[in-house]
């Protein structure tokens, strides 16, 4: 409003000379600053909408970064992918906070000369980045500057799932024996929650989110997320350290028919490929649209048994290496439970919401992989007091268990 003011009052101006100065050589001039000041009451253009968007939320102020540079290594294959033309003019977009940078908005594309680009088109102060509002003013500012049709999402960090970040499920020992895997949301002494996570995500914004990150392969945080998401990718067990292999997974992100199940082959068949340890990947595709109906059956189960006795846990499947678990399969664990006609119900609504789960034989050579649904749970009352009580806070617990249990 205040532009077109000082427009008015400028032309008024310009009137008021001429109707004292009735040359005519004033005529043309009136023209060019009436062009030259309407130019200026105009907005800046926003970029014209793509396909799609994918914005990777990078937290590399830990280990992957300062000890391994998955990170680098990671943006390397995203710059291959960019330089062969398989964006296929979508908006790649980065959001690193690293150990050796402030945190950067960094685009990547491929040039007029059909070089790749690593642009960086907003560089922040210092600041913790495993926060909810860090978060969502990352995505709002990447929704506003780079406009699509529709929007996926990249988790890439370390985390422990659903349990609190600075818990010691995710730092035991054994694991430093191993090649280093990456677990969501830790900047270096920080953590974000799985409910902080959930609230810095606006509702039905995303058409997939990825989880390039351990353990967030859960019913707990698939259900924490189902509002978010049209559909949620996630590993039952620990993602190796070289995470997602970029090159190949690119490329199928930014296909303009977009084939996630297709995504999750790519991911499962290239490390179903490795040898040893390195030979360890579980992923899955979930339906948000369905997990209501997964929800519905788990809750049948856990109503009728409400007041059995805890099933024996030793022989059900489960994909974490360290006591006390968090991670058993979801079927395995409900079919200790279960009569014949709940898994009948249960088994169709997996089927409904999982559309593609794969596992290898064993995860990091260390454990063998029996079953795989495509989801793990946690077994509440399993002995671990401090992770019931957090347990009861989550989106999935009071949807499916009876209040008394």
């Amino acid at each position: 409003m205040g532009k077109n003011l000082l427009f008015l009052r400028n032309m008024k101006n310009c009137f008021l000379i001429i109707s004292s100065h009735p040359s005519r050589w004033f005529m043309p001039l009136l023209a060019g600053i009436a062009f030259m000041l309407i130019g200026c009451t105009q907005d800046e253009p926003k970029p014209a909408p793509v396909d799609r968007t994918v914005l990777i939320y990078m937290l590399a102020d830990n280990n992957l970064g300062s000890a391994y540079h998955f990170d680098s290594q990671n943006i390397n294959d995203m710059m291959k992918a960019a330089e062969a033309g398989e964006l296929n003019g979508g908006n790649l977009i980065i959001y690193r906070d690293g150990y050796d940078t402030n945190p950067q908005l960094i685009q990547i594309k491929r040039n007029a000369s059909g070089k790749a680009q690593k642009i960086v088109v907003k560089e922040y102060p210092d600041r913790n980045s495993a926060t909810g509002e860090v978060l969502r003013s990352v995505i709002d500012e990447t929704v506003e500057l780079f406009p699509a049709s529709e929007y996926g999402l990249i988790l890439w960090s370390h985390s422990t799932g659903w349990v609190p970040g600075n818990s010691s499920i995710a730092l035991a020992p054994a694991r430093r024996q191993l090649p280093p895997t990456r677990s969501f949301g830790q900047d270096d002494s920080h953590y974000m929650e799985i409910d902080e996570l959930a609230d810095a995500l606006p509702d039905h914004r995303f058409r997939f989110i990825l989880c390039d990150a351990c353990f967030m392969g859960s019913i707990e945080c698939a259900y924490q997320l189902r509002n978010k998401t049209d559909y949620y990718i996630g590993s039952a067990a620990e993602v190796m350290g070289a995470g997602m292999p970029y090159t190949l997974t690119m490329p199928r992100l930014f296909d303009y028919q977009l084939d996630l199940s297709g995504v999750c082959r790519t991911i499962y068949d290239h490390y179903n490929s490795q040898s040893g340890p390195y030979r360890t990947a579980t992923i899955s595709l979930i339906d948000c649209s369905r997990i209501e109906v997964l929800a519905d059956a788990a809750r049948t189960i856990f109503e009728a048994h409400a007041q059995d006795a805890m099933p024996d846990l030793s022989e059900v499947q489960h994909f974490d290496r360290d006591t006390p678990y968090i991670c058993y399969d979801l079927r395995d664990y409900l079919s200790q439970i279960a009569t014949t006609d709940e898994m009948a119900r249960l088994d169709q609504a997996l089927a409904e919401t999982i559309l593609y789960q794969a596992a290898t034989p064993a995860i990091l050579g260390s454990i063998t992989v029996h079953t795989h649904c495509g989801l793990t749970c946690y077994a509440m009352s399993s002995g671990n007091a401090t992770l019931d009580s957090y347990y009861t806070t989550l989106d999935w617990y009071r949807q499916v268990y009876p209040i008394e249990y």
